[in-house]
């Protein structure tokens, strides 16, 4: 009991002494301060889908001006594409806009499209390495900020080679349609094409608003990446819609089956073969087609040969939703005496576009080794599935004939306008360089060996309006080699047809980018039906030489050739031509003006006038459309005429000023009939 009591009288005093202690010496106080979390760091890497899912959240392809690709595609990992000007999409980093169920991301890629910019304007981002597909998820699927129902969004694959490069590979063009709005998931199936997908690509090309033209700032948001289980496509088995309509004139084509054209006599579309497929006409969107079900092979017979020797073009229209084979066959009679038919097949390809109408030109030396063209004496289709086929016809061969195709300039740039129902204007404030961009992609590439031209019709309600015609290399940047045409000038208020001529190119150059100018600003024009051709062949006539010195009206001439429309003269003063040994002239196939001109400084505007006789025996009449002629430098002018009827001659060939009180030198005057 001692010792208990001690202990507690030894802690009692330990407990004093501590207490007074702390009176007089205060113990120190230990500041433990947390931290401030650190940000995390963002990575800028090649990102790399054979190793799973692209984020974003962590790393990314850096996105920086300096890591910008050339169009070589030299250093850098990315770049984007269809800028005019100064104006390009821009691509960054952002907070994701709506964090959802579907992507509940921090952080996702953000693409700015500024008004302007083209239709088709996007941008492309490198992998680190090759895409290799697994099994069963041989497709790519991506978050899309989807602005609304049915926005068209494009994805392609590429290989690291720049565009035009001999062995370039890609995927062609994939899209998904959006099914609402706000994030959802856009799944494109990857073809397999000559037998390859894999180890093939490592750019990931992108067009987040294909074929929309601005006309407020486009903001897009993309996120996650990853392979997918490939979405089934549904094909449809039958067209709903005529394809479309051919542009060729009836005495340019040997037409087989068209409602365009009318067809030669004679034709068996169905001769008993023993055949199973079962053929039928059939009336889709107001136009006949030609309908094989059950297709194993199927002939047509002509009652009299075709003689196809002058044509250069067999042309037709396919649609099958699951053909998997498709050869179609020329035949003529035997030519080596083995009592066989001599054929040849062309192989149409179901591939590319199943369940949608295929237009096919082929050139018709693929069977004139073999088969005579001069007598074609029967068709054939080989294959399986169900077909459909329209427009079958030949075409080509001749002066000025070609290969037509159709044009959309509803691409806008730069602050040019077009409306739904083809007003064109050129606003003041817009950008010097604004015009109006082809969205037909599928007329691409073009080529003018043999030159071209391009008609369209148009109407100016209240003013005169000059537009012209440029074709370059590939979209901005890439547009060498280019070339423009001649100013050409819409007058009145009816609609019109009006023809541009395309001067021959080298034969090495082809055109995947055709633009439209306004040069009149702050007018309205209307423009439709556009069609491009390239000539087959030089187009072959006979010339004249106009000397167009004989003067009316108060218009004057010097010796030297410079024209003038002085201002106080008659409203209808011009120049005749006095080389009477030309006449009379015709223009059954059309025909063309050429000649060399310069101006003072001030554009002059021309056109010219043929009539029956001269004043006032003049009808039958009629006139060029206007050209303009500008700069200082003599330059060659290309004015076309448009074919007249066969019956009609002209022994008065007249030229006018539209363009009062400004010189014009013009020389060298030739015109052509052409056969």
């Amino acid at each position: 009991m001692k010792i208990k009591h001690l202990s507690l009288l030894m802690l009692s005093a330990f407990i004093l002494f501590a207490s007074c202690g702390k009176e007089d010496d205060p113990a120190p106080v230990i500041d433990i301060t947390q931290p401030e979390p650190e940000e995390p760091v963002f990575i800028e890497v090649d990102p790399n889908i054979n190793d799973g899912l692209i984020t974003f959240e962590e790393s990314g392809p850096s996105f920086a001006a300096e890591n910008k690709q050339d169009e070589t595609r030299g250093p850098g990992n990315w770049s984007n594409f269809g800028e005019v000007g100064d104006l390009a999409i821009t691509v960054a980093y952002s907070a994701n806009p709506s964090v959802d169920d579907v992507n509940d991301s921090a952080n996702v890629i953000k693409v700015t499209e500024p008004v302007g910019v083209q239709s088709w304007a996007g941008f492309y981002f490198m992998l680190e390495e090759n895409i290799t597909f697994p099994a069963g998820k041989e497709a790519i699927s991506f978050h899309f900020h989807s602005p609304a129902p049915g926005h068209n969004v494009l994805l392609k694959l590429e290989d690291g080679l720049a565009n035009g490069t001999d062995g370039k590979k890609s995927t062609g063009d994939l899209f998904a349609v959006t099914t609402g709005t706000g994030w959802e998931t856009v799944v494109f199936n990857i073809p397999e094409l000559a037998g390859e997908r894999s180890g093939i690509y490592n750019t990931v090309t992108m067009i987040l608003g294909y074929g929309v033209t601005n006309e407020a700032e486009a903001i897009y948001y993309v996120d996650n990446f990853t392979f997918a289980t490939p979405v089934e496509v549904v094909i449809p088995s039958a067209p709903t819609t005529a394809p479309l309509e051919p542009t060729y004139t009836q005495a340019e084509v040997i037409s087989i089956f068209s409602d365009v054209y009318t067809a030669i006599d004679g034709i068996n579309f169905n001769p008993d073969w023993g055949q199973s497929t079962v053929v039928s006409t059939e009336t889709i969107a107001g136009n006949d087609v030609l309908k094989y079900d059950n297709l194993n092979y199927q002939g047509t017979t002509f009652a009299t040969a075709i003689n196809a020797s002058q044509k250069t073009k067999l042309h037709l229209d396919f649609f099958s939703g699951n053909a998997t084979t498709l050869d179609f066959f020329l035949i003529s009679p035997d030519a080596n005496g083995d009592d066989n038919p001599e054929e040849v097949a062309y192989s149409l390809d179901v591939t590319a576009s199943p369940g949608e109408w295929n237009s096919v030109d082929i050139d018709l030396t693929h069977f004139s080794g073999v088969v005579d063209t001069g007598e074609i004496i029967q068709f054939k289709v080989a294959g399986n599935g169900t077909v459909y086929f329209d427009n079958i016809f030949f075409y080509g061969g001749g002066s000025g004939s070609g290969t037509d195709s159709a044009a959309a300039y509803t691409g806008t740039f730069g602050g040019a306008t077009v409306s739904a129902d083809g007003v064109y204007n050129f606003p003041t404030g817009s950008e010097t360089w604004a015009g109006f961009a082809n969205e037909n992609a599928s007329i691409f590439p073009l080529a003018f060996p043999f030159g071209g031209k391009i008609t369209f019709t148009g109407s100016a309600a209240t003013t005169d309006v000059l537009v012209n015609f440029r074709f370059e290399r590939l979209p901005h940047p890439d547009t060498e080699p280019s070339f423009s045409t001649n100013n050409v000038t819409i007058s009145g208020s009816d609609a019109t047809e009006y023809t541009v001529n395309i001067p021959p190119q080298s034969a090495e150059n082809t055109f995947s980018s055709a633009l439209l100018y306004l040069v009149t600003q702050d007018a309205d024009v209307t423009l439709s039906d556009f069609v491009i051709r390239e000539y087959d062949a030089l187009p072959t006539g006979t010339n004249y030489s106009a000397a167009y010195t004989g003067t009316f009206g108060g218009a004057t001439v010097s010796a030297d050739g410079v024209y003038n429309f002085p201002t106080g003269t008659e409203a209808w003063a011009g120049f005749a031509n006095e080389n009477a040994g030309m006449y009379p002239l015709s223009f059954e196939n059309g025909g063309r003006i050429t000649l060399n001109a310069a101006t003072e400084g001030t554009d002059v505007v021309i056109k010219f006038k043929f009539e029956r006789l001269p004043h006032p025996d003049v009808d039958p009449s009629f006139f060029t459309a206007e050209t303009t002629i500008s700069g200082t430098d003599s330059t060659a002018y290309t004015i076309e005429i448009p074919a007249q009827d066969a019956a009609n001659t002209f022994s008065s060939a007249l030229l006018y000023l539209v363009t009062q009180d400004a010189n014009v030198t013009i020389t060298d005057v030739v015109i052509t009939s052409l056969d």
